[in-house]
């Protein structure tokens, strides 16, 4: 599976051309560029092998980073039987020590060359990175397009189904017709230059944009004017250095360089990133860019893109060095101190690891954040507390998370979570594969303030529906959950949906009086960008008698990232399998402590049994049990301890069962639970 090479991969960093063009050139005229060894590397008829394949690649496209050792594969693959590869990069922004770099980090052993004046690009009709070009010994072009239908924009599938060039260059060698000789190439675009009617393909016009010096300062919308502060205020947070975007947005020359991708992922509403639906509850954090703002973009490219006045440019926006915080932490801990090595390319199984801050006091936690060590290869990590054994400690215990599209949130003043004196903290780590071996080793800061300025305590509370089982081919399969408890005196801050792969869309709703309010709805649900929604007005729980959700999934074929639509799917840890929760923030005045739920008799003779419906309530809650006991008490000896459930239950449900603390769960206080849960 892919990540956050990943956050910026299935949104920015992948388009493609609404159809194949027709008008592609057939043949591909002869070059000489320069190479990343010094030497020239020249494609001519006296130099031409059996089959040629051109590579287009582009040092910070994430695709093309991924594709690079893919291609390393193929051309090794195929090295005895004729088939020479040629990588090229015709990107402005990719300076010939980068692409030195790029070759070294994913070990490319063919020749990798630089289209400075993107002439080539421009004669084999090439549009992305990565992007392919097979030509014959006498220069025709016999397939053109993607490496393989692994990705498409938004969609990012467990393996590849279809292998074009592979098959292609099989085909070639064996002296056959290529079956599909067009296939739309999926990547970040090449920056090619405008074309005039003057101008032609062995003889482009560079965009003028190229060189601050010709450029005119007096233009209306100009990069220092306008554009800069546009980006500063919509893209720049992500796309800086060390920070997720896959390339800066921040300097003229990579601006220039993505401008046209830019335009492409905006247009298209994959940036920036946001899901939820108009209509309904207005969030503080919502990531949308207004059309007047798209339009002066828009503008300023199709002017050439003007650099102006640099007395224009806007001040750098300052960050905290490396953190998002209102200031350094107070304390930072690692979750490690060795690192953990990724592999390049395989399915890493969740890591967890459980660090002791040594706390021998209550901590309360102004602000807290996430750092991932490599976030190439992070697709999230969620730090938890976990109280001590036989702490009385209701909340999920949610600390922190950096999550693909996820915002960290600022509390209000006199709000603060609490970290039980004693207790530890739990990093679930989710890796994914770059195409080459990484390390990381990610970190959690924490803010502290002084309990005397706590007026509020911000605890996680989670919706969690485990029992469930989506039918193969079932595309609108729906899971209804609820927040089993919140306390009444609470003020809901935020909502944080989670599902996996097969996820589909997202409500969320409350009961008053009897009437029912969508707060939420995520009609698109994208497990690369798992937003944590919070409510520019808080909800007073005072009255509301429900806060309840449906998660529904897709498991048919028609879901191009199911990984299998064949399987029943049940809850699980890994993105194969499938999760149903619901993460919210709620706020309750501090020197109160979180309302225990009150064990219950539910047997058949219980003396308060009055009603059908109270009847169907405790049978319902005895059924549960019994499903659950027969899914995890694998020993069977009619309790469950810790180590039988998979890692996600124990540190979301585990300590809600223990209603006793005895580091066990009986069939009591699993039918308690779902009793009081479904009222």
């Amino acid at each position: 599976m892919l990540g956050s090479l990943g956050l910026l991969l299935l949104a920015f960093s992948t388009g493609l051309a609404s159809e194949p063009n027709p008008s592609y050139p057939s043949n591909v005229p002869p070059f000489t560029l320069p190479s990343v060894t010094g030497e020239a590397v020249t494609y001519s008829v006296s130099d031409r092998a059996d089959i040629t394949v051109l590579c287009f690649l582009g040092t910070e496209c994430p695709l093309a980073r991924l594709y690079g050792p893919r291609l390393q594969a193929l051309a090794d693959r195929f090295d005895t039987d004729g088939v020479r590869f040629i990588g090229i990069n015709s990107n402005v922004q990719d300076s010939m020590e980068e692409l030195k770099q790029y070759a070294i980090d994913h070990s490319l052993t063919f020749p990798i060359t630089k289209d400075y004046e993107r002439s080539v690009a421009l004669s084999a009709g090439a549009t992305r990175t990565p992007e392919v070009v097979v030509v014959d010994r006498v220069g025709a072009v016999r397939y053109r397009g993607r490496i393989d239908d692994q990705y498409e924009p938004g969609i990012a599938r467990s393996e590849a189904t279809q292998h074009d060039l592979a098959d292609a260059i099989a085909a070639l060698v064996a002296g056959k017709p290529v079956a599909n000789p067009v296939t739309t190439p999926v990547g970040c675009l090449i920056a090619l230059p405008r074309i005039t009617n003057q101008a032609s393909l062995s003889n482009p016009l560079p965009k003028s944009a190229m060189q601050k010096s010709e450029l005119p300062i007096d233009a209306p919308v100009t990069y220092c004017g306008q554009i800069a502060s546009l980006l500063q205020r919509h893209c720049v947070e992500c796309h800086r250095e060390g920070e997720i975007g896959p390339f800066a947005l921040d300097d003229f020359d990579e601006v220039v360089g993505w401008a046209d991708m830019s335009i492409e992922v905006i247009d298209n509403h994959r940036m920036p990133p946001w899901h939820a639906a108009d209509g309904h509850a207005e969030i503080a954090n919502a990531r949308l860019m207004p059309e007047s703002d798209k339009q002066q973009l828009r503008d300023w490219v199709d002017a050439g893109m003007p650099y102006g006045d640099a007395k224009e440019l806007p001040e750098p926006i300052k960050y905290v060095d490396g953190w998002q915080l209102p200031k350094q932490p107070d304390l930072e801990l690692a979750m490690s101190t060795t690192p953990f090595e990724i592999p390049a390319d395989e399915t890493v199984e969740y890591q967890y690891y459980v660090v002791d801050p040594g706390f021998e006091t209550d901590r309360w936690v102004k602000a807290a954040e996430v750092v991932p060590g490599n976030r190439a290869a992070v697709h999230h990590s969620i730090a938890f507390i976990r109280p001590p054994d036989g702490g009385d400690f209701r909340s999920i215990g949610l600390l922190s998370a950096y999550v693909p599209g996820q915002r960290r949130s600022e509390l209000p003043d006199g709000y603060a979570q609490r970290i039980p004196a004693g207790s530890r903290i739990v990093f679930q780590m989710h890796y994914t594969p770059t195409g080459k071996p990484e390390t990381d080793i990610t970190r959690i800061g924490l803010v502290f303030t002084d309990e005397s300025e706590v007026t509020h305590e911000v605890v996680t509370l989670g919706g969690i529906q485990q029992q469930f089982e989506i039918p193969p081919g079932d595309a609108s399969y729906q899971v209804d959950g609820d927040i089993g408890y919140f306390p009444r005196d609470g003020i809901l801050l935020s909502i944080m949906p989670h599902m996996h792969l097969r996820g589909k869309s997202f409500e969320f709703t409350t009961v008053r009086d009897g009437k029912k309010e969508t707060l939420l709805e995520v009609p698109h649900y994208d497990f690369n960008w798992q937003h944590n929604y919070a409510l520019a007005d808080p909800v007073n729980l005072a009255d509301v008698d429900d806060l309840s959700f449906v998660a529904t999934f897709d498991n048919s074929d028609d879901n191009p990232t199911n990984p299998d639509p064949s399987e029943y799917v049940t809850w699980g840890d890994q993105t194969w399998q499938e999760m149903a929760v619901t993460f919210v923030a709620v706020a309750v005045p501090h020197e109160r402590e979180v309302a225990k739920t009150v064990a219950v008799d539910v047997s058949a003779d219980a003396d308060n049994v009055k009603s059908p419906q109270e009847t169907q309530r405790r049978e319902k809650a005895k059924r549960f049990a019994a499903e659950y006991f027969a899914r995890f008490d694998k020993n069977q000896d009619d309790s469950i301890d810790e180590d039988e459930l998979p890692h996600s239950v124990r540190i979301f449900a585990f300590r809600s069962f223990d209603e006793n603390r005895d580091q066990r769960i009986t069939k009591d206080e699993i039918e308690s639970q779902a009793y009081w849960r479904n009222q």
